[in-house]
């Protein structure tokens, strides 16, 4: 019988243990395989390759795309494989200056390139507004949508420009005379100018230093209802100071800072007292939120030195110690949940960039954060992060050092164009481009000193300005002695 025949059983087994083993070989072969090509793996007549994921996305939308002088069939908010490597990558389109970089494929990454921006080979620019003469004042809040713009018949008016309605007539608003100055008369006031301190991120309040007779105050000035703007310098008339910030944007919540006694104050606008713990001793400082501050104070410093510290509630973390300077470079923001800080003087060519030191000492009370990357600069006068928070910039005129936190990359370059007095700094234009004047006109480049272009004519002594969807820029220029609001396209109609 076959359940007798020990010899034919023994062979079924082996068969069936083979079967099993040559499954689980194909199940691990499949899963390898699949693996590897979600790893970007291929097989080419070369051997094995790695393909990196790579989107591009442009302005205008879409847009042609060349790779290494080759144009691809698919067009810009697409994404396509390219094996690891160098490339040079170009996007055109027709009316538009061509966009260019060369870009390092990873193997296995996906790698997005969402920022292109081309600019019209010609511009189209016209008057949308004329002055009596030039504006001493001109600021923009945060969103895009409103240009202050000082009256130059009226020191204490101003025509409020809407973007979102270029065509309309700008809203005149008057800030009224017993906030300003209560105590006096308009007929004894005179040299009456005003300078930005802070724009709230309610896009209606703008904190503003109001000076006249040789004295100044600070002015919380509302654009929409100006009857609700606020004397603060009469509010907080209790408290030393002589400069004042808002704490997170707020319009709200002040610091409030006597660069003579080295004390910081933080009040609230609802109840003028004081809401957090003073500082004292500080030589600069920045807030970012009502419970942190990033400051310089010579407390419990050794002679000739200064200690970088980050208060966190009630509790100060040391994050490095600096010479003794008559200047600081301080900065700190979120970006994608994680927090940067920026630490740097005026007079020394290092700018250390933390990332996460708060918890790095929490991780290990026993040693100091360390920095993730050191910018290097003569003697830099200015800091600043972009728009998105993903690159920070320092400078020296038009030497630029940059830093890509997404990336971990950072940049060090010599723009062949210099600032125009008055300006003392470029800005950025938006998360990804740096923008200044130069010889009268307007200068626009990427983050990595790529794509440089001189634009439309401007005036030195006001920022561009553009519209909430970059569609529009604006500039102030002088001709004959009047001042013209102009609008220029950054599209090909």
């Amino acid at each position: 019988m076959d359940y007798l025949n020990t010899d034919k059983a023994r062979r079924q087994k082996i068969l069936l243990l083979t079967g099993y083993v040559l499954i689980a070989i194909m199940v691990v072969l499949s899963t390898l395989i699949l693996v590897y090509i979600t790893e970007g793996y291929r097989i080419s007549k070369n051997g094995v390759i790695q393909n990196g994921l790579v989107f591009f996305d442009s302005q205008p939308n879409p847009a042609n795309i060349y790779v290494n002088n080759k144009l691809e069939p698919s067009t810009t908010n697409t994404s396509f494989l390219l094996p690891s490597g160098l490339y040079n990558i170009k996007i055109t389109a027709k009316g538009y200056m061509s966009w260019r970089r060369q870009i390092q494929v990873i193997g296995g990454t996906v790698q997005t390139y969402d920022y292109p921006f081309l600019f019209p080979r010609k511009l189209i620019t016209h008057s949308i507004d004329v002055f009596s003469a030039q504006p001493q004042f001109v600021s923009q809040s945060p969103n895009r949508q409103y240009v202050m713009v000082e009256s130059t018949n009226t020191p204490t008016n101003f025509d409020i420009f809407n973007l979102n309605s270029p065509a309309s007539a700008p809203r005149i608003i008057s800030v009224p005379s017993n906030i300003l100055y209560p105590n006096l008369t308009p007929a004894t006031i005179s040299n009456q100018s005003w300078q930005l301190v802070q724009w709230s991120t309610d896009n209606q309040n703008v904190l503003l230093q109001y000076s006249f007779n040789q004295t100044s105050e600070f002015i919380l000035v509302n654009i929409n209802n100006p009857a609700k703007s606020v004397n603060l310098s009469q509010l907080f008339q209790t408290y030393n100071f002589n400069s004042i910030s808002l704490v997170n944007n707020q319009y709200n919540l002040y610091d409030l800072y006597n660069t003579n006694t080295k004390v910081l104050d933080q009040v609230s606008l609802n109840s003028p007292l004081v809401i957090n713990s003073v500082l004292t001793q500080v030589l600069a400082y920045k807030t970012y939120s009502t419970n942190t501050t990033l400051y310089v104070t010579t407390l419990n410093a050794p002679n000739g030195t200064a200690l970088v510290e980050e208060e966190v509630g009630s509790t100060n973390y040391y994050i490095q110690k600096v010479t003794l300077a008559s200047s600081y470079l301080l900065d700190l923001t979120d970006y994608n949940d994680v927090q940067y800080v920026v630490v740097g003087q005026k007079n020394k060519p290092d700018i250390n960039i933390y990332q996460d030191p708060v918890n790095q000492i929490i991780n290990d009370p026993t040693q100091k954060p360390f920095p993730i990357q050191v910018l290097r600069i003569n003697n830099p006068n200015y800091l600043s992060f972009s728009d998105n928070a993903q690159f920070i910039m320092v400078e020296n005129g038009s030497h630029f050092a940059v830093y890509n936190e997404q990336s971990g990359l950072a940049y060090n370059y010599i723009v062949p164009y210099s600032l125009q007095a008055p300006q003392t700094h470029a800005t950025w234009m938006d998360g990804d481009r740096i923008v200044y004047i130069t010889n009268n006109h307007l200068l626009v480049f990427d983050f990595n000193d790529q794509n440089l272009h001189i634009l439309e004519p401007a005036d030195s002594q006001y920022l561009p300005f553009f519209d909430v969807n970059y569609q529009y820029i604006y500039t102030i220029v002088n001709k004959k002695g009047l001042g013209y609001l102009t609008q220029t396209a950054t599209f090909v109609p």
